[in-house]
């Protein structure tokens, strides 16, 4: 498997292409040890449905299904990341249990798993954040953050806003996406399962790279590169294995052949070669509002 590195991320409706396009357009097309399949979430019928696509009509045909995804497992042409990116098309799929808990599948399977904007928070809503450090974008911040306190609840409903116009009691584990009320501050001060890190351009913690908004995934995404390339010269065939005393299914993952100075170099090569000034801290975040004075 090390031969080559397999990306697998997830296409949705109204997904962001520059999540996409932004990392991965730098990392994939640079070397041959990479691939890339795109995933639709849809369960969409063959050959994988319409395309994903954002509302300025730029759109992307998947070739994958998420059933074919999930059917891979220990199977040859398996993935060894995970990657999900942010758009507004997220804030339905966290109402979808059934899919949170396929997508949770995916990344118990996954030894690396990265996220760009907000689909951190569509991994959030998996379970399989609790515990670690994330970041996600900022604009909507405190809007986000709560509704992945309590991930996968059940009842989903909003104050006053019941079936048949009846009034429900709130639902302190999330707020609703459609009238924005916030109920988290009726979780009774409840310790958040995620450790939400506003003022970070991407955070590194076990097996879990996420980054921030948008263009803050092409920084993220040369991070990556410094975490994951093995040199020509270095690949060896054998599985990725979690580092030995880690636990839990978020651990770090080992790559045979890895060789940091190496991969260091590289993405150091690749961000020069596309004219790009990669932002090597991921504390060195201008966007978090207390570095608006």
């Amino acid at each position: 498997m090390p031969t080559h590195h397999h990306i697998l991320a997830l296409l949705y409706h109204d997904f962001e292409t520059l999540d996409l396009f932004g990392p991965l357009g730098s990392i994939v097309p640079r070397s041959d040890y990479y691939t890339l399949q795109l995933c639709n979430v849809h369960s969409l019928p063959s050959p994988h449905g319409l395309e994903s696509s954002i509302k300025n009509g730029i759109g992307v045909l998947p070739n994958l299904s998420l059933a074919e995804a999930l059917k891979r497992d220990g199977e040859e042409g398996s993935f060894d990341t995970l990657f999900i990116p942010g758009g507004y098309g997220h804030r339905s799929l966290v109402w979808d249990p059934i899919l949170l808990r396929q997508i949770g599948q995916l990344v118990d399977r996954a030894p690396h798993v990265f996220t760009v904007c907000t689909g951190s928070i569509l991994l959030a809503a998996t379970g399989r954040l609790d515990g670690y450090r994330a970041t996600t974008n900022k604009l909507d911040w405190q809007e986000l953050t709560p509704k992945c306190t309590f991930p996968l609840c059940q009842s989903l409903v909003c104050a006053g806003r019941g079936a048949g116009g009846g009034a429900r009691t709130p639902n302190p584990h999330y707020h609703c996406t459609g009238c924005l009320y916030d109920f988290s501050s009726l979780i009774c001060g409840a310790d958040p399962k995620v450790h939400w890190q506003q003022k970070a351009r991407w955070v590194e913690d076990g097996k879990f790279l996420t980054a921030s908004g948008i263009t803050a995934g092409m920084d993220a995404g040369f991070a990556f590169l410094a975490n994951t390339y093995v040199a020509p010269e270095d690949r060896v065939d054998g599985p990725v294995k979690a580092i030995k005393g880690a636990s839990g299914k978020g651990d770090v993952n080992r790559i045979p052949g890895f060789d940091e100075k190496k991969a260091l170099e590289h993405a150091h090569y690749v961000a020069w070669t596309l004219e790009y000034r990669w932002h090597k801290d991921p504390g060195d975040d201008p966007f978090d509002e207390s570095s608006k004075q």
